[in-house]
């Protein structure tokens, strides 16, 4: 999902790319104590009757499950922040908090669009300028990633540089 804004006083254009979320974190939480409360209602049920051992799986199959939905929140929970103004363009990712954004000079920077001519790996877009490249949109579909090139190399009043790579060690 990308959001875009343009900020008419400082000549900002901002562009926010995160994964497409359909449970909040609080959904996320409702959803594993409702599992929690079920699963541990139909196991305690099973104790009562003799099946003793129900319990202790029942628990490890919550651990699990805990624990794939918050690798999964957490994931859905990142971002990327592209903010271009007059003179330069600053990426800003939520994952990698104790490094600094990346800064490119906005006559320098180029917008790649790079497809490979296997299907099954999906296309890279990258800002890249002085050998430094960033990807951007990997949380993107197809159609996403191409429209938000687009509307990049719209902003820098460029063409996106389109390239078929068979190298696939890099993806």
């Amino acid at each position: 999902m990308v959001a875009t804004e343009f900020d008419d006083i400082s000549a900002i254009h901002r562009f926010l790319v995160r994964p497409n979320c359909s449970l909040s974190w609080s959904g996320v939480v409702r959803f594993y104590l409702w599992m929690v409360a079920v699963t541990f209602g139909i196991a305690i049920t099973f104790a009562v009757n003799g099946a003793w051992l129900v319990l202790p799986f029942a628990g490890l199959e919550m651990l699990v499950l805990g624990a794939a939905l918050y690798c999964v929140a957490r994931r859905c929970a990142s971002w990327q922040l592209i903010t271009i103004d007059t003179d330069t363009i600053n990426i800003y990712v939520s994952e990698a908090a104790d490094t600094p954004a990346v800064t490119f000079r906005r006559a320098w920077a180029k917008i790649e669009y790079q497809v490979t001519k296997k299907n099954w790996y999906p296309p890279r877009l990258t800002i890249c300028s002085h050998g430094q490249v960033v990807e951007i949109g990997n949380c993107l579909n197809e159609a996403e990633r191409k429209n938000l090139a687009n509307k990049l190399a719209a902003v820098l009043n460029t063409s996106v540089l389109h390239m078929y790579s068979t190298d696939t060690t890099n993806l």
